[in-house]
C-alpha cells in the first residue's frame, strides 16, 4: 500500500475509507531520464505527484523547438492544470532525471473530491496557486533582458531544486533557450559572459555560482 502522506492537499481531512480507496488505486511509476511521463493528446487517466526526480512540462511549437512551461521538482504535482481540464493532455512531460511518480486513478480521486468538500476546496487552492505562479512567469519573464532571465533560472535550480550553488544543469543549451524564450546561441553567449564576469564557473553542464548577489541583482532588475 502506498502512503499518500503529504501527497494530496489536506490528506488529513480524508476519512479512513477514502484514504484506503486512494491508496488502493495508486501506484508508483518510475521514469528513466528522457522518458515521457505523458505526451500531448494522450488520454488523461491519473492524477500525478512527483515523489522523486525532476520533470519538464512543455509544448512543442516546431521541429526541434518547444516552449518549456514549468520545471517540476520532487514534492510537487505534475500536470495539475491538465488533470481536470479535459480528456487529453494539452502538453507533454519528460523526466529530466530518473523520477518516481505516484499515479492515482483520476476517476476515483474525482469521486473522493465529490464526497469531501474540504479536500476539494484545498485542491481549488492548489489550482489557484499554480495558475498565479504560471501567469506571473508568463508576465514577468519576457519583460527581462536575457541576462536577467538566465540569472533567474540559475538561482531557481540552486535554491529550489538542488539546494546548493554547485550542480549539474539538467537542461541542454537548447532546453535553456526554450525555457527563457531565446535561442541556443544567445544562451551560450550569455553563460560565457557570466563566466568572464566571474559570476559563475561552468564546464559543459556543471555550474558553480560564484556571485549570488550579482545574480540576484540581475534577476531582479532584468
Amino acid at each position: 500500500m502506498i502512503s499518500v502522506d503529504f501527497k494530496l492537499p489536506a490528506y488529513e481531512m480524508l476519512s479512513a475509507e477514502q484514504l484506503a480507496r486512494i491508496n488502493d488505486n495508486s501506484l508508483v511509476v518510475r521514469h528513466a531520464i528522457g522518458e515521457f511521463v505523458y505526451s500531448e493528446d494522450k488520454p488523461i487517466t491519473h492524477f500525478m505527484y512527483l515523489q522523486k526526480g525532476l520533470i519538464k512540462i512543455f509544448k512543442n511549437e516546431a521541429p526541434n523547438r518547444s516552449t518549456i512551461l514549468k520545471i517540476v521538482g520532487s514534492g510537487s504535482y505534475v500536470g495539475l492544470f491538465s488533470a481536470f481540464s479535459g480528456t487529453r493532455y494539452p502538453f507533454s512531460a519528460v523526466a529530466l532525471e530518473d523520477s518516481e511518480v505516484i499515479c492515482t486513478n483520476l476517476q476515483v480521486l474525482a469521486e473522493v473530491l465529490t464526497e469531501n468538500g474540504g479536500v476539494a476546496l484545498q485542491f481549488m487552492r492548489q489550482f489557484s496557486e499554480e495558475g498565479v505562479s504560471l501567469f506571473n512567469k508568463l508576465i514577468d519573464l519576457p519583460k527581462k533582458q536575457l541576462p536577467g532571465r538566465i540569472a533567474e533560472v540559475l538561482l531557481f535550480f540552486s535554491s529550489e531544486i538542488y539546494g546548493m550553488n554547485d550542480f549539474k544543469l539538467p537542461l541542454s543549451r537548447q532546453e535553456l533557450a526554450d525555457l527563457v524564450y531565446s535561442t541556443r546561441e544567445s544562451v551560450s553567449r550569455t553563460l560565457t559572459e557570466f563566466k568572464n564576469d566571474k559570476m559563475i564557473e561552468i564546464d559543459d553542464r556543471f555550474v558553480s555560482l560564484k556571485s549570488i548577489d550579482l545574480l540576484k541583482i540581475l534577476s531582479k532588475l532584468g
